[in-house]
């Protein structure tokens, strides 16, 4: 057994070697980016793992015995997945605990086939690819959802709820509801109905396991949500100040002092462009 000190040293190094690989991953060019590895590392850095091998082994095996012929039609094939995944592998939401960390991370959604509704999309996604069908990420408010490429009509899937499909006037009112609820702060209904990119994907994540950690008081494992955040988003003023604010609060003064610096310094540069 580990000596505490060599613990958490070996945790230490293990986290900075995922975090490095999942930074490294980014600059390859937006297409390619690619979403199961990135996902892998971001979980390796979680939980302190050297090796996201199995994680990867285990989508493969998932899309080992889905079969989809060339010819199939989109709408065939879209059952296929919906039965492979939710009936075959027993994918679903899980409702009873969402807000727990886990939901966010691959290793765990794997393992109990139950997570958020953007985690079981990554792995509807992942599986999808691997038996030669392109599905996109949409990122609906509150509720992610996926759909196929070039589906005529255009139709969403949600895998949160076992595959169930929406059509166009279903989502319609649903947004509306959102919308008031937020007061009307919010991009128009067809901004949200597009294929976002990995990144956008990985970002929604981040922000969700960030809310997690902050519900446990975890503020170690927001910082590094927010530290991840930084590297996806780096003009995004409001991710430097929130990093500022968790070191403050962690006792990394001198660091936080920087970062909030850096910020007030940005928005009075704003403030000053816009007079």
């Amino acid at each position: 057994m580990l000596a505490p000190d060599s613990a958490d040293s070996a945790t230490q190094k293990a986290r900075a070697h995922a975090r490095a690989a999942f930074v490294s991953l980014l600059n390859a060019p937006e297409d390619d980016i690619p979403l199961d590895v990135m996902l892998a590392w971001m979980t390796a850095e979680e939980r302190a793992l050297t090796d996201i091998q199995p994680m990867l082994d285990e989508l493969d095996a998932i899309a080992k015995d889905l079969f989809i012929p060339a010819d199939t039609n989109t709408y065939e094939a879209v059952a296929r997945i919906n039965h492979h995944l939710f009936d075959h592998h027993k994918f679903c939401g899980n409702e009873e605990a969402f807000s727990d960390p886990a939901n966010s991370m691959l290793d765990a959604v794997l393992a109990e086939r139950k997570g958020l509704p953007i985690l079981l999309s990554a792995i509807y996604i992942e599986v999808a690819r691997r038996a030669g069908q392109a599905i996109c990420g949409i990122g609906f408010p509150t509720h992610f959802l996926v759909s196929p490429y070039g589906a005529t009509p255009r139709f969403y899937i949600d895998p949160f709820h076992k595959g169930r499909i929406l059509r166009f006037n279903q989502m319609e009112p649903w947004f509306n509801r959102i919308l008031e609820q937020s007061n009307g702060r919010l991009p128009p209904f067809s901004w949200w109905l597009k294929p976002v990119s990995t990144r956008q994907i990985l970002v929604r994540i981040n922000n969700n396991l960030k809310a997690s950690y902050l519900q446990r008081n975890d503020l170690s494992g927001a910082l590094r949500c927010v530290e991840r955040l930084y590297v996806l988003t780096p003009d995004a003023l409001e991710v430097r100040r929130d990093r500022g604010l968790l070191r403050f609060e962690l006792g990394q003064e001198e660091e936080g002092a920087k970062d909030l610096d850096a910020y007030l310094a940005a928005r009075s540069s704003e403030a000053q462009t816009s007079d």
